[in-house]
């Protein structure tokens, strides 16, 4: 009996629980205002092509989506599980966030031991979402974070466990997975499958089993691949799904919102707000592990694959390498201080971890403490047209049927979503057509001709820079098109005010008042 208490004394471990529990708090902290803030573009963007994909009609053919499809799915599944509930993504998308850091809490433990596991995931739980919580959107990202880390999961485990065809096989669905969430990710984990093979043949394998191990990672991915892409390569070969993912994003990349200088920015902001994790490493007492060369290479990776992106959800994949290798210095450090002071290694490296997380959740404080209705007010004043675009699509739904064709002129797919509609074009987003690029006069051509062809129901006119990105460059014939025909089709309804902070609509307006509002919405007149 005596022998039964002490083994669940020792089994029980009250600071691992503790950690956990105040793990799960903070993850909750973090997201308790904000997870069913307005819709922004992007979500509104994955959101219309998961309301396609429900109604058996395909993103591609029937909307301008820049990204592969996987998020498509994940919005689709969202729906399924909570219908109509437009901000159901956002907790599937901290599902999917949960488990990633339980992964990396996995990873941490395989390859150093349990003294980096929590560590690096409390780290990780505030990094995701950057400073000032500037992504605690459901985007593209923040979902493929779980088959990333499942895909150096099934590494780790494999790699420590003699692993066979089965290991790489599993790897090789989790990576095609995570490729068709970005296609950025491509050459982290093609470093990954390599460093694999490497670390095989140093093993002593032949090369034949090596071989069989690629080849049993090919079938994998290409297995799952084939899946995900069947709908698209069925309908017409993947033509659609290749214009708007990889022609027009090649592009897009070398456009002014990937550049060295955004870059610079980038490192400035996460200098200023977490200068704590640049010092961490420069411990003098670290002892770099003979291991941590591949999260360096890993983490270094990420850096590039973001591109030098002004976007932040570009440099959410950096978040869990870095993470794991300053959980590292700390370990390093608290082992160094435990010996020099003679103190409890683990409880320091509890302390050290505990105050690094203050200093990143210091800045994001005011945050923390809003209320739901203050945080997106805040976050999203600059951009009003997300907060007022409910409104907005209600105004829309009154006006139409639900068999109605509409049409949201301007970058905001949300209200689409919202309402409920859909789109008379498959450019849902105006981007495609006025960020000058070869593509923007044939896809101005396109835009017009289904407005032609399907005169929308109703036309909701967006007033707003970041709705356009027009340029000198940009083609002039789609403004011109649509300027004539809402004055000569359309009758001006009601609309949202630029000066009215409260982003209250106003119906009706005169037709000289249209240009000034965020947003105006035109009914098409009776024949």
């Amino acid at each position: 009996m005596t022998d039964a208490r002490d083994a669940t004394s020792k089994s029980f471990k009250p600071g691992l629980w503790l950690g956990v529990a105040g793990l799960a708090f903070l993850f909750v902290l973090l997201r308790w205002n904000n997870f069913n803030a307005v819709l922004i573009r992007d979500e509104g963007e994955y959101a219309y092509a998961a309301q396609l994909l429900l109604h058996g009609r395909l993103p591609y053919e029937d909307s301008f989506l820049q990204k592969p499809p996987m998020v498509a799915y994940s919005y689709a599944l969202a729906g399924l599980l909570a219908p109509n509930v437009f901000w159901f993504p956002r907790l599937l998308a901290a599902a999917f966030a949960a488990l990633a850091t339980v992964l990396l809490g996995f990873v941490a433990r395989r390859e150093f031991g349990p003294g980096a596991a929590l560590p690096a995931m409390w780290l990780m739980t505030p990094m995701i979402l950057l400073p000032e919580l500037d992504q605690t959107i459901a985007n593209t990202e923040m979902f493929m974070l779980l088959p990333l880390l499942a895909t150096v999961a099934v590494y780790v485990h494999g790699r420590r466990g003699n692993g066979g065809p089965a290991h790489w096989l599993a790897a090789g669905v989790f990576a095609a997975l995570a490729v068709c969430y970005k296609y950025t990710t491509l050459p982290l984990l093609a470093f990954v499958f390599a460093a694999w093979s490497f670390e095989e043949r140093r093993a002593g394998k032949s090369p034949r089993a090596i071989a069989g191990h690629c080849l049993a990672a090919l079938a994998g991915g290409t297995g799952a691949a084939a899946i995900v892409l069947a709908p698209f390569l069925l309908h017409d070969g993947g033509r659609r799904l290749w214009e708007c993912t990889v022609v027009f994003n090649r592009y897009y990349a070398a456009s002014a919102f990937f550049s060295l200088a955004n870059l610079g920015r980038k490192l400035d902001e996460f200098c200023r707000f977490w200068w704590i994790l640049f010092l961490v490493p420069c411990l003098p007492a670290l002892k770099p592990d003979k291991r941590a060369w591949f999260w360096v290479a890993l983490f270094f990776g990420a850096w590039l694959g973001s591109a030098g992106s002004y976007y932040g959800q570009y440099y959410i994949a950096i978040m869990p390498f870095w993470a794991l290798l300053d959980a590292l210095a700390l370990r390093g450090f608290a082992a160094w201080v435990a010996a020099k002071a003679a103190l409890n290694q683990d409880r320091l490296r509890a302390v050290f971890t505990g105050l690094v997380v203050l200093a990143l959740c210091a800045p994001d404080a005011a945050w923390i403490i809003r209320s739901p209705q203050q945080f997106a007010a805040d976050r999203w004043g600059p951009w009003k047209t997300f907060l007022i675009s409910p409104t907005v699509a209600d105004h829309l739904r009154q006006h139409t049927a639900p068999a109605d064709l509409v049409y949201v002129a301007g970058s905001e797919p949300q209200i689409l979503s919202y309402a409920r509609r859909f789109s008379a074009t498959r450019f849902d987003i105006a981007y495609p057509f006025t960020i000058p690029t070869p593509l923007a006069k044939s896809c101005q051509a396109e835009v017009i001709h289904d407005l032609q062809r399907h005169p929308p129901a109703a036309i909701v006119l967006v007033r707003s820079r970041s709705s356009w990105m027009t340029q000198p460059d940009t083609p002039p014939d789609y403004g011109r098109f649509l300027g004539k025909m809402l004055a000569t089709q359309y009758d001006v309804v009601g609309g949202c005010f630029f000066n009215d902070e409260l982003g209250r609509w106003r119906e009706p307006i005169a037709s000289q008042d249209a240009t000034n509002c965020a947003m105006t919405l035109y009914i098409r007149k009776a024949p």
